[in-house]
């Protein structure tokens, strides 16, 4: 989605400097996208995230459903 790291971790450090990890969404032609930025690193964090990723994207697929089938 976005391909500008550095600027969207400085618009962040201006919003929030005591961040640590950020998802942003958006809705565009190819449907949601998402993106994570972290400041944290390492197996434990990666596993963390991994799970952070199915729970967005098992919420998202249900939402999207509902959504159609209204």
């Amino acid at each position: 989605m976005n391909r500008n790291i550095e600027l969207v971790e400085k618009s962040l450090d201006t919003i929030n400097p005591e961040w640590e990890v950020f998802l942003i969404a958006s809705v565009g032609e190819n449907g949601l996208e998402y993106d994570t930025f972290s400041k944290l690193s390492g197996y434990s964090h990666d596993e963390e995230m991994s799970y952070l990723l199915a729970f967005v994207n098992t919420l998202t697929d249900r939402d999207l459903e509902d959504y159609m089938s209204e």
